[in-house]
């Protein structure tokens, strides 16, 4: 598999990631905030903020009393994260450009937040017991991921058409698929949390079907972590673009199934 920085993918994708927003990122963020249930002056670190999906109704559940750290590893999602916390006049909140893996900050939080992010990192356990470990005592960890079968029919048809430019990738699967396949059903997520250390912990579903067109769908290679997957040659990339489009066609529905764990620190 390819040893490409996901960070730098993101950076470079980072307007297409962004174009994802509204149908995608921020109703997730809001709902992830909202299983948080965010009190005024808490102290909250999103991690993996990318552009603000969380950190910006965090930031407002928690008012001017409450602050809120946004850790990312993608300078280009960092950059439209500060211009979103602007417009907005937001003034409690931090970003940092960072290994949230390897990052601390000097606060201990009440919530941490991590939205479709723990399956990039390179040790999916050690990552999440580091964020829990931020938290104080009774403190809660809030994070959402893919059911299994979700984000097709796209994510099958990319790699179909990243392996005719990149045969090496046969048979090869991915770090994120991987981790996601080992959290992808309600009781495999409630079991991993709950050997992480966290207590109380529960799953809620939240099934999406989204209408995708053609330049959609193609955002959301150039957007995401499947953009690693791309040739670095312009026209190998302009071959895979053909190949995919042409397999998924003009307009398709994409499973978008989702859930959201929320789990407790002992005291």
């Amino acid at each position: 598999m390819s040893a490409r920085d996901p960070g730098l993918a993101f950076t470079d994708g980072a307007l297409q990631f962004e174009a994802w927003s509204d149908k995608l990122w921020d109703p997730m963020g809001r709902d992830v905030v909202a299983a948080a249930r965010l009190a005024p002056g808490e102290k909250v670190l999103d991690a993996c903020c990318g552009t603000g999906a969380a950190t910006i109704p965090a930031s407002l559940a928690v008012g001017p009393q409450g602050t809120v750290d946004g850790v990312d590893i993608s300078t280009g999602l960092l950059r439209i994260a500060a211009a979103n916390l602007a417009e907005r006049g937001i003034l409690n909140t931090t970003l940092t450009e960072a290994d949230v893996t390897q990052w601390r900050g000097h606060r201990t939080f009440d919530a941490v937040l991590c939205s479709y992010s723990m399956f990039f990192f390179s040790d999916m356990e050690a990552g999440v017991e580091h964020l829990a470990s931020m938290l104080r005592p009774g403190g809660r960890l809030v994070t959402s991921t893919w059911i299994e079968g979700a984000l097709e029919p796209f994510a099958g048809r990319i790699l179909e058409a990243a392996i005719k430019e990149r045969p090496r990738l046969a048979g090869v699967i991915p770090l994120p698929n991987q981790n996601m396949s080992r959290v992808a059903t309600v009781e495999s997520l409630g079991t991993w949390l709950g050997d992480r250390g966290l207590e109380n912990v529960s799953v809620t579903t939240h099934p999406l079907t989204l209408a995708v067109d053609d330049a959609m769908a193609w955002n959301l290679v150039m957007g995401s972590g499947w953009r690693t997957l791309l040739p670095r040659d312009p026209e190998a990339i302009a071959r895979v673009r053909r190949d995919f489009i042409k397999s998924v066609g003009p307009h398709v529905e994409m499973n978008s199934d989702a859930m959201i764990a929320t789990g407790t620190v002992p005291n």
